[in-house]
């Protein structure tokens, strides 16, 4: 009896893992329908799309990087710090851009950066939006839960014993963050670092508020999608696709290569 109960408990796992995958898997295959392999090429080499997707690229880099500086240090703060007031309204705060609509999120940034903001007005020489600016503020802003809860998490895995063994040794607390806190946590922090460069490369809503202009990947493929239909934008998402699918591997083959550390060589 028993057996057959988990019989059918399999069979229902199954058949639902099935739907599911059946679910995302078939709008990537709705792609074959429209490609068409000897114009791939020619179309992925027009300038609008190499330029956009290039640009997408190098923003997110950028993004990606001022996250690095500032959103890494903030989860060391969230993981190490536990006693503070204000911590769970911080980690609200932190949290929100991951759970509000990007154009909101985008609105806010044209709020905070528009041509008539305090901070407009105070740095006139710079195109805060419609600009390479812009973007970067928005992905950057868009990104940054991705950042620092993966980074958090690192960081918490990270047995504090080493942290303290270090420093009763007499090392300074940067040194004990470069030398032990960091590298413990490279692998969750590598996996942050991935992901936020993916989601700030496909990153359209709040990109479209603050800077419709230059386009970015995601932006072409809208506007193609707009002109033409999908036909016209399969290259922007075939190219797109391509992206994902390596990102999705590198953050795969990282996460294989974390194992578990039993103990530490303090090597100074």
């Amino acid at each position: 009896m028993i057996g057959k109960k988990l019989q059918g408990f399999n069979i229902m796992i199954i058949v639902l893992s099935a739907i599911t995958v059946a679910y995302v898997a078939y709008p990537l295959l709705t792609i074959l329908i429209f490609l068409k392999p000897a114009m791939l090429l020619n179309d992925i080499l027009r300038p609008q799309v190499t330029n956009a997707f290039i640009l997408s690229l190098v923003s997110a880099t950028i993004s990606t990087s001022v996250l690095c500086v500032f959103g890494i240090p903030l989860s060391y703060f969230f993981a190490r710090f536990d006693n503070f007031p204000g911590k769970f309204i911080l980690r609200i705060v932190v949290i929100v851009p991951l759970v509000l609509p990007p154009l909101a999120s985008g609105a806010l940034l044209v709020g905070v950066f528009g041509p008539y903001s305090p901070i407009a007005k105070a740095f006139p020489g710079v195109e805060f939006t419609q600009s390479v600016v812009g973007i970067i503020i928005a992905q950057t802003y868009v990104a940054s839960p991705f950042m620092i809860l993966a980074s958090q998490a690192a960081f918490e895995s990270v047995d504090e014993s080493y942290e303290n063994v270090a420093r009763v040794l007499g090392k300074s607390r940067i040194e004990t963050f470069f030398r032990i806190s960091l590298p413990l946590a490279k692998t969750g922090i590598v996996i942050g670092v991935i992901l936020s460069w993916v989601r700030a490369v496909g990153e359209l809503g709040a990109t479209m508020m603050m800077a419709y202009n230059p386009h970015t990947i995601s932006i072409q493929i809208f506007e193609d999608n707009a002109i033409g239909g999908l036909r016209n934008a399969i290259a922007d998402i075939v190219l797109a696709i391509g992206f994902s699918i390596i990102a999705v591997f590198i953050v795969y083959i990282t996460s294989r290569r974390q194992k578990p550390k039993k103990m530490l060589k303090l090597q100074w």
